[in-house]
């Protein structure tokens, strides 16, 4: 059933075409052209992994998009069937339908369109994948306390799997974390037991991915880009914000946006900070009363809220990016559907077949509407224009939006449009040099002169 709901939601994401860094990222990348260029250039290369994947779509489908949005699928769809057996392998209660939902929801929910449908999105589905497999080696690792070889053999599978997520995607370096967070809360292991966890493969690969990045020049010249975008108070305070934000975007998915245009904070008196900060160290206590009675949606909260750690404490030019949801919002789903599991049953004794009733009438009535919403979504990615169209509705103060519509305007020949973008964006922002070069050509294209 998951994968059959899967595929039907996603169908539409197989038309879509190349969008923004897609041509920048996969089709005109240089270090792409041929293997024996792509291996060349490993010394100085970022995400290896994620590369070689475009490395690998670039020889099967060329400039067909179809074959990219299957492998993006793919890995969605992978990592739905390792949430569900990450979780039957701890919820022992047959008739739970905890696995079965968070997956269901997971694979459903539009805030994963990002991620999946565009293609240079890649790298979170494609870290996802990898980071998941390695928490579920990691558990049948466990599960082997007297079988040496097989627990070995899951531990390189582990380590190996983890390795891979930080070659996609950095963020991945929250692993080890979550495996001792999940043997506190969820395996309450504690003393002993927990010294004997096999936990110090997965540190050592973090200090070695971390001395690997210090060494490399390319992370280094990045790291100094990301300390001179915004000072790190402004930018602690704002992601508190985008974090608020992403909280609220999780259940109003008709806000999604391709481009979001949060502001950027200097004081923590500023509004909405401190309704931010309530909500969330409401959330954080709320995890912490909840470990012994409710363990899993403790582990859910705690999940959500590490995974964001990387993107949050490092300043970017966006605040927020919903492909960066992607992983985080697991945890999200986690809490909440056991936290409703627990709910229903405590109401069930009171009124079974009336809750019974309601329960399944509501249930299917949100999984139609979320199925809705991400076909929808995925219309978007079909078209340049509907894209940025969508963006420039939503963040209608934002630079960028309007750019790359008047670039989606230019492209169909309706340069009256296109000036007309190109002029907003540089007037929205004065430093913007692409919008300024754009708005020149497009006038010269206009008359007749270029």
């Amino acid at each position: 059933m998951l994968c059959v709901i899967t595929v039907a939601v996603y169908f539409g994401a197989f038309v879509g075409t190349f969008q923004y860094d897609d041509s920048l990222t996969v089709l005109d990348n240089p270090h792409l052209e041929s293997w024996q260029i792509f291996v060349g250039h490993l010394d100085h290369m970022v995400r290896p992994v994620l590369y070689a994947a475009f490395l690998l779509d670039r020889w099967l489908y060329g400039t067909a998009p179809a074959g990219y949005h299957l492998l993006n699928v793919l890995l969605h769809l992978g990592s739905g069937l390792l949430i569900y057996r990450i979780l039957t392998s701890v919820v022992s209660d047959d008739r739970s339908p905890v696995p079965f939902l968070t997956a269901l929801v997971f694979l459903i929910h539009p805030i994963a369109t990002e991620t999946v449908t565009y293609i240079s999105g890649r790298a979170s589905g494609l870290m996802a994948f990898f980071y998941l497999l390695a928490f579920f080696f990691y558990i049948k690792t466990s599960e082997q306390p007297e079988n040496v070889k097989p627990r070995r053999l899951y531990l390189l599978g582990a380590v190996a799997s983890f390795l891979f997520a930080i070659g996609s995607k950095e963020t991945a370096v929250t692993l080890p974390l979550i495996l001792v967070l999940w043997d506190v809360i969820i395996r309450r292991l504690k003393g002993h037991s927990l010294h004997a966890a096999v936990h110090a493969p997965f540190w050592i690969v973090v200090v070695l991915a971390a001395a690997w990045a210090w060494s490399h020049p390319r992370y280094t010249a990045l790291a100094q880009f990301s300390l001179d975008i915004r000072p790190l108070w402004d930018n602690l305070l704002s992601e508190l914000h985008a974090l608020a934000y992403a909280l609220g975007l999780f259940f109003t998915p008709w806000n999604q946006n391709f481009d979001h245009d949060l502001p950027v904070f200097h004081s923590p008196t500023q509004w909405p900070l401190p309704f931010d900060l309530v909500l969330v160290a409401g959330a954080v206590v709320a995890s912490i009363l909840l470990v012994r009675r409710l363990p899993l949606v403790s582990f859910g909260l705690a999940w959500f809220f590490i995974q964001l750690l990387p993107t949050s404490l490092i300043p970017r030019n966006d605040l927020l990016s919903e492909r960066n949801l992607y992983l985080p919002v697991i945890g999200l789903l986690l809490a909440i559907v056991s936290l409703g599991w627990h709910l229903w049953l405590l109401v069930l004794v009171r009124r079974p077949a009336l809750v019974r009733i309601g329960s399944a009438v509501l249930a299917t009535a949100l999984i139609v509407v979320l199925c809705l919403f991400t076909y929808q979504r995925n219309l978007l990615y079909q078209d340049r224009f509907l894209l940025w169209s969508d963006a420039v509705r939503k963040s209608p103060n934002k630079a960028r939006p309007h750019n790359n519509l008047g670039r989606a305007y230019a492209l169909q020949g309706d340069w009256d449009g296109a000036i007309e973008e190109f002029r907003t964006a540089a007037r929205l922002d004065p430093d913007f040099i692409i919008a300024r070069q754009n708005l020149r050509d497009a006038y010269l294209y206009h008359v007749g002169r270029q």
